[in-house]
């Protein structure tokens, strides 16, 4: 079984390297990174290409979900200004600066030189917010950081969604974009908010036992991004046979759940499951993280030899 080999030798290099990153005092995720570009270049080691949509659907819902769960809504509410310009306003200007200097330095189209621009903005905030911490950076510096992070892969997968459409299609609308942008943004939040309404419904129906309860949790993340993700289009196009397909932000949908749930959720979710949830979601948030940057660390000898 080649595929579990692999996985069990990349999880021993994570708990390699963690530790190595902590006794150096480096921030691990940049660790990872550099550590699964060395291991890379071992030969022998088969060549890794990470598919987007794994990505999307098995790293990025529980990361995000964890991140806002833990969220202090008060933090994220009086902070909501600057981390809106942050998340949305930053990624899309970056979007366009780097789509004009693509355009006229590289000569590349208007519609690939955005979705280039869209790869790039977001921003990873983890090995920032580590390295804020340790510098004793105040604390709303890194509470903007830290909810400015749950936001921007949003509107980067959003804008890159939209750009990549352009690119298949060959048209390209500013007004068209934008509408596109704002209705997916908008019926992300607002469907992530009704799955999270669902879910404290559903939790108040099961057991008050710590395993049943923290297992919906694990579920959580992946139900509200499947959800936004695929019931919308299917529901506008297959069902009612409207023309085009209607797409929501499945990441913007697991954001709102999260921040939904960590604000309701205490009310209903008894001590012995939040000290059983804490430890659960600490390791599958270390193993993910871990997993992912070692990952993109080992695919560049693939991206060189390209």
């Amino acid at each position: 079984m080649p595929g579990l080999e692999i996985i069990l030798g990349l999880l021993v290099a994570v708990a390699a390297l963690a530790t190595l990153a902590a006794r150096l005092k480096i921030p691990y995720p940049i660790f990872l990174v550099l550590g699964g570009s060395l291991l890379g270049f071992i030969p022998g080691l088969p060549r890794v290409e990470l598919d987007p949509e794994l990505v999307f659907l098995i790293f990025l819902p529980p990361l995000l979900y964890v991140s806002a769960l833990f969220t202090s809504w008060r933090d994220f509410r009086a902070n909501i200004r600057p981390i809106s310009l942050l998340a949305v306003g930053l990624v899309l200007m970056t979007t366009l600066v780097v789509a004009a200097v693509a355009h006229y330095l590289i000569g590349l189209p208007w519609a690939a030189a955005f979705v280039l621009g869209a790869i790039v903005s977001p921003t990873d905030a983890i090995a920032a917010t580590t390295i804020a911490q340790r510098l004793g950076v105040p604390r709303r510096i890194v509470t903007i950081l830290e909810g400015e992070s749950l936001v921007n892969d949003a509107t980067g997968i959003v804008a890159y969604r939209i750009a990549v459409a352009a690119v298949l299609t060959g048209a390209f609308s500013f007004w068209a974009a934008g509408l596109q942008f704002v209705v997916g943004a908008a019926g992300g939040i607002a469907f992530g908010l009704a799955v999270g309404w669902l879910v404290i419904w559903a939790r108040r129906k099961l057991l008050d036992d710590p395993s049943i309860q923290n297992t919906v949790s694990l579920l959580t993340p992946f139900m509200a991004y499947l959800l936004a993700e695929e019931l919308p289009p299917y529901l506008w196009h297959d069902l009612l046979g409207l023309p085009g397909e209607l797409h929501l932000s499945g990441v913007l949908a697991v954001v709102a759940t999260g921040l939904y749930l960590g604000r309701k959720a205490p009310y209903i979710v008894s001590s012995s499951t939040r000290l059983q949830g804490y430890p659960v979601w600490e390791l599958v948030t270390f193993l993910l993280n871990g997993l992912i940057f070692v990952l993109i660390g080992l695919q560049l000898r693939t991206v060189i030899g390209g």
